[in-house]
């Protein structure tokens, strides 16, 4: 059989698996819902909704691998390179690079900045390991993307010593996804649009502003804690409230990151779900916390907008993607009214366009032409701005 490539995309509440040589040959996509666990399979244009046990989610290549063997599509002897999606902070992970010790030990040390997304990184290597042989494995960079946002968007109004020693700056992500978007408004254009804003809005959501196709700014900063508020995440927050609740609230630092990542958003806002298809079944039914989760979500993602088209200059395109974005007309008419100032009266303007995300594609691309060879050594100190 040809080679192949495997990618695995683990998201806050879903993980996406694909086969690739030229194209997609199979892949799955589980998603977690309060119900449990979803699964859809695709082989060619052929989609089934399957069974998915938290075993099966937990090793989600392994899952796959095993179903493209009993279909006859591949053995793991046909994969060549697994390239893993990788949301970390530093400038050590604005690049793809072969996953080797000194990679494993940047993710371990840079752990206790994104929990959220780090820890399901470092399990699922150990899982890969224990199936995947001596096969190559890649982190593709989640930030890559920002990796020459002009320096203005990076800095905090921290002293710049105290920057340089934890490297503290904005790094951006969504990028994979960013950049998949971006290829197909090239397709659907022939050229790229001066003044793009892209709201990729699901479990995790970012507003990237984009002037001649390049990012000037994006909602997330450091990590993924900062900017909308998500389904379990906090969002953007007043540091005093946070130093206040280390204080006075009776939370040590353990228990508030649990609260800021796990138990706020939309979760927090609702007391009933992080899900917005369920708040918005909730809102219509009357209920008054569900309605308020959802008017900070919109309120948040419309503020970005505006400020990210008075950075622009104006706007010429603003596109919508993934869960959410793609799929909820509901949230995307309550984001676009108001916001006839920018010639955008409905979301039928043709300002407006939904483009459905291809993170999966994107990854394999970028893990066929990277061979993963390096020199720079990972430093907490690294500045990206100097």
């Amino acid at each position: 059989m040809d080679k192949k490539i495997l990618v695995i995309n683990i998201g806050s509440a879903s993980k996406k698996c694909g086969l690739y040589d030229e194209h997609e040959v199979c892949g799955v996509h589980m998603e977690k819902t309060s119900d449990g666990y979803i699964g859809t399979i695709k082989i060619g244009d052929d989609k089934e909704e399957v069974q998915i046990t938290q075993d099966d989610y937990d090793d989600v290549g392994a899952y796959l691998m095993r179903v493209a063997g009993e279909k006859n599509i591949a053995q793991i002897s046909d994969v060549t390179k697994i390239g893993l999606r990788v949301v970390a902070p530093g400038v050590f992970f604005q690049e793809d690079k072969i996953i080797d010790g000194d990679y494993i030990q940047a993710l371990t040390l840079a752990q206790e900045m994104a929990p959220l997304h780090i820890i399901p990184v470092l399990e699922e290597l150990k899982r890969i390991k224990n199936w995947a042989g001596d096969i190559p494995l890649l982190g593709i960079s989640d930030s890559a993307f920002y990796k020459d946002m002009p320096i203005e968007a990076k800095l905090y109004g921290l002293p710049k010593e105290l920057a340089e020693e934890h490297g503290i700056y904005r790094y951006g992500y969504h990028g994979i996804s960013m950049s998949s978007v971006l290829g197909k408004i090239k397709e659907l254009k022939g050229d790229v649009p001066e003044k793009i804003i892209i709201c990729h809005l699901g479990s995790g959501s970012t507003v990237t502003a984009l002037k001649n196709g390049r990012p000037i700014d994006t909602s997330m900063g450091f990590t993924p804690l900062e900017g909308i508020p998500t389904g379990s995440r906090v969002g953007n927050i007043d540091a005093g409230a946070v130093l206040y609740l280390l204080k006075k609230g009776g939370l040590d630092a353990s228990v508030l990151e649990e609260m800021l990542y796990k138990k706020s958003g939309l979760l927090g806002l609702s007391g009933k779900t992080p899900f917005v298809k369920e708040l918005i079944d909730l809102e219509k039914e009357g209920d008054i916390g569900a309605g308020k989760a959802l008017a900070v979500f919109t309120r948040a993602v419309k503020k970005y907008i505006g400020a990210y088209s008075a950075l622009l200059g104006g706007l010429d395109l603003l596109v919508f993607t993934a869960t959410i974005g793609e799929r909820s007309e509901y949230m995307r008419s309550k984001i676009c009214s108001g916001l006839e100032y920018l010639d955008i009266s409905s979301t039928d303007s043709p300002k407006v366009v939904v483009i459905p995300t291809d993170e999966m594609s994107e990854m394999a691309k970028r893990a066929i032409y990277t061979s993963g060879d390096y020199t720079r050594s990972y430093s907490r100190r690294a500045c990206p701005v100097c």
